[in-house]
C-alpha cells in the first residue's frame, strides 16, 4: 500500500496525516513534495500524524530528517505525531 496523506488546518498548525508505507520511491517523494509545498505556502507549523504509517524503510526515515531539517531552515517547526514504536525505536 503506497503512502496517502490528507492535511487539515487546526488553528495554525498544519496537521498532516499520513497513511501506508513511507519507503524509497513514490512514499518519500510524496512525502518531501508535500513537505516543501506546505512550507512554500507559508505553513510554518506542521504535525505529521503517522498513526496509521505501518511501515518506514531507510529511505523514509531520511526524508523525515530531511523534511525536518528543511522545515527548520526555512524558520518553521516539524514534529511528529503517534510513531509506531518500531519507527520510535529507529529514531
Amino acid at each position: 500500500m503506497n503512502m496517502t496523506a490528507s492535511t487539515r488546518l487546526v488553528n495554525d498548525v498544519t496537521i498532516v496525516d499520513l497513511s501506508g508505507r513511507i519507503v524509497l520511491g513514490e512514499g518519500s517523494a510524496g512525502l518531501r513534495d508535500l513537505v516543501r509545498n506546505l512550507v512554500s505556502e507559508g505553513n510554518k507549523k506542521i504535525l505529521l500524524n503517522l498513526s496509521d504509517v505501518n511501515y518506514i524503510d531507510s529511505s523514509g526515515l531520511g526524508e523525515l530528517v530531511s523534511a525536518f531539517t528543511n522545515v527548520r531552515k526555512q524558520g518553521g517547526e516539524l514534529k511528529l505525531l503517534h510513531l509506531t514504536k518500531k519507527v520510535h525505536d529507529l529514531c
